[in-house]
């Protein structure tokens, strides 16, 4: 038997057996566990989802923290809505004119333990993208670690699932207003 056929045959068994299965085994997370929409520290969220990249994370809900901002500056953001906030800081000078709504701020594959997910981050406040990870700390928590100097010094910030209810009762709300 070649290696090819080999290889071939092993798939074809892993894959009937995989089927023949009568119930799904039993994780500590879901299927998909990254997938979802998450809530950061300063209340923006993304939504992470399957994507021909592995996983990735948009930019869907802006919330502009006041830290930083005069007074002026900061009522002025609270009166903007989402289309009205652009990319100014990206390090390229023709991004700078993107949305900030819905901006792809994630690339996400599986590492080397079901928990955690290599990729790249992308920082909005800075206008950088950098290598890093996520590492799942519970069904509904994760730490989003952004890193320089090959994975050496990183940096983190504990992210949340943002509730299932939270999102129906937000749909519905807007289907309401429609």
């Amino acid at each position: 038997m070649s290696l090819v056929q080999w290889t071939i045959a092993c798939w074809l068994g892993v894959a009937s057996g995989a089927l023949a299965q009568t119930e799904a085994p039993q994780y500590p997370f879901p299927p998909s566990p990254v997938e979802g929409v998450w809530r950061a520290q300063l209340l923006s969220e993304v939504t992470i989802q399957v994507c021909e990249l592995g996983y990735c994370g948009f930019l869907t809900t802006i919330v502009v923290p006041s830290e930083g901002l005069s007074p002026e500056e900061a009522a002025a953001a609270a009166t903007m809505s989402p289309d009205q906030f652009f990319d100014y800081r990206n390090e390229d000078p023709t991004l700078r004119n993107r949305p900030m709504q819905d901006l792809h701020m994630l690339t996400l594959r599986p590492g080397d333990k079901p928990t955690i997910f290599d990729g790249e981050i992308y920082n909005p406040q800075d206008g950088k993208t950098y290598s890093g990870y996520v590492e799942l700390t519970g069904p509904d928590t994760m730490r989003l670690n952004g890193c320089v100097l090959y994975n050496v010094i990183c940096r983190g910030e504990d992210w949340v699932r943002v509730p299932q209810a939270e999102l129906d009762a937000r749909l519905a709300e807007e289907q309401a207003a429609q």
